[in-house]
């Protein structure tokens, strides 16, 4: 029985072993990433009894905090997005077998697990984009292919299940929507129930947040940080704070270009130019490039929206039976993307220098040298907790001036206050709310990093009067409250 079941998953196996040679380093990564740090000490704020966003602050849906804090750890949030991509895989091999010739199944699937398993788009990351992959890959698999009668309300479920992890995936949510309206056009009273059913159970995952929340006593709280603040985010990368709209950062114009785009798709399905299938890959395409594009900021990490339709896509320029003029279109939308990736600069990281420093280092994964490959900070980091721990109890709560919200986390301190790293103090004003709450807590210590452009009176004021340094650590000093 196991050998039958290894020769006919065969394909499969060898992917998944790949799937763990290629993941495996993210398992033991040090605390370095600083919004891995955030989700991680909103996690451990949700373990000790905290409300979100209103005792503690972010601004993505809930979720991905829950998730964190479950892991508790680096390592368990990492083995945690692990398991998420295996399934994610799964689903997306089961997608390329409806999408795609029989032969080249493999060539999609070996791709997509390539591309999101390494650090180029920050796949081994544990960030909202890539923990979204499985539910969103499932949902759209139930909405196209399932055959359950409920299939509809999966799919929205499982949708709304990513939407309560990131925003743009209600982009993918459109797409189906709107394929769904030209598919069945012709037919569209006796389907409007389906149409129904599934929006509906796309908002029950987000409304079961809002009625918790409602109870929490947090409800404007959820939904300015998790919901309305985003609009503001979509185009603060060019207004430089959160005080964009949505308007102003070319939403509209993007969102219009869209719809335009996906009715030239749809006639050209019509006229037999583009077949239904190709036509379904890049609605997709395309909905998932507006989604990457939101605020417009550089992070690899948003480009993982794009990545399984991509794959997709790729393979009919490998397909023996599509037309020129077809591969010709493919590239065009390829070259395009590529053409994107440079008008908003978009980087990415190394990766074989990644897994040179970690085959290199096996044997000594605590080491400096296999830390500061990350960046020279963060052994710094690991310097500062042990201090922390040393010097304060568990439940005291700690004050950092500073991006470094993982020293929060590795330490298993809270912050005072509800923001975990400057940029949220200076971003939303908020100096005031937080100089007050210094000076009702007064906490054993405070850690300062020097940042030029945010000044801080008030914090300097409270230092000078309070406290005195105890130690250097890197570019920061660490303040002992006077006795």
């Amino acid at each position: 029985m196991l050998k039958t079941f290894i020769l006919r998953h065969k394909f499969l196996l060898v992917v998944f072993l790949l799937f763990v040679f290629l993941r495996l380093p993210s398992l033991f990564e040090p605390y370095w990433y600083g919004d891995e740090g955030i989700y991680l000490v909103l996690g451990m704020a949700i373990r000790k009894g905290w409300t979100l966003y209103s005792q503690i602050h972010d601004n993505k849906p809930p979720s991905l905090y829950y998730l964190a804090a479950f892991a508790q750890t680096v390592f368990g949030f990492r083995l945690l997005l692990a398991f998420f991509m295996a399934g994610a895989i799964y689903y997306f091999h089961l997608l390329s077998t409806k999408l795609l010739a029989p032969k080249l199944v493999w060539f999609s699937t070996l791709i997509f697990t390539v591309v999101t398993s390494i650090p180029l788009f920050e796949g081994n990351i544990a960030n909202a984009e890539v923990f979204m992959l499985l539910p969103t890959l499932s949902g759209i698999y139930y909405f196209l292919y399932s055959k359950s009668k409920l299939k509809y309300i999966f799919s929205g479920l499982l949708l709304g299940l990513a939407f309560t992890i990131k925003i743009p995936v209600a982009i993918e949510f459109g797409f189906l929507f709107v394929w769904y309206l030209f598919l069945y056009k012709n037919k569209l009273q006796s389907k409007i129930y389906d149409l129904i059913a599934f929006s509906v159970a796309f908002f029950i995952p987000f409304l079961a947040f809002l009625t918790y929340f409602s109870i929490k006593g947090a409800i404007s709280e959820f939904m300015f940080s998790a919901i309305l603040q985003n609009f503001g985010y979509l185009s603060s990368w060019q207004t430089g704070s959160h005080s964009g709209s949505a308007a102003s950062g070319g939403l509209v114009t993007r969102g219009v270009i869209l719809l335009l785009f996906w009715l030239l798709i749809y006639f050209a399905s019509i006229k037999k130019i583009v077949d239904q299938k190709l036509s379904i890959i890049i609605f997709w395409f395309s909905a998932a490039i507006f989604g990457a594009l939101l605020s417009t900021r550089p992070y690899p990490h948003y480009l993982i929206q794009i990545l399984p339709s991509l794959s997709l896509m790729l393979i009919y320029l490998f397909e023996k039976n599509v037309k020129t003029s077809i591969k010709i279109f493919v590239l065009v939308l390829v070259f395009g993307l590529v053409g994107l990736f440079f008008k908003y600069k978009f980087y990415v990281y190394p990766v074989l220098s990644y897994y040179q420093n970690f085959y290199s280092h096996i044997t000594s994964l605590s080491s400096s040298d296999y830390r500061n490959y990350f960046g020279s900070q963060v052994d710094d980091t690991y310097q500062i907790s042990n201090y922390l721990i040393k010097n304060t109890a568990t439940d005291e709560k700690i004050f950092i001036w500073g991006d470094e919200p993982y020293i929060y986390a590795l330490s298993s301190r809270l912050p005072v206050g509800k923001f975990t790293v400057a940029y949220h103090i200076v971003d939303f004003n908020q100096f005031q709310a937080v100089s007050d709450q210094l000076k009702i807590y007064f906490p054993k210590i405070i850690i300062y990093y020097n940042q030029p452009g945010r000044n801080f009176p008030e914090l300097e004021r409270i230092i000078s009067n309070y406290y005195h340094p105890v130690a250097t650590i890197g570019k920061s000093t660490i303040y002992s409250q006077n006795k």
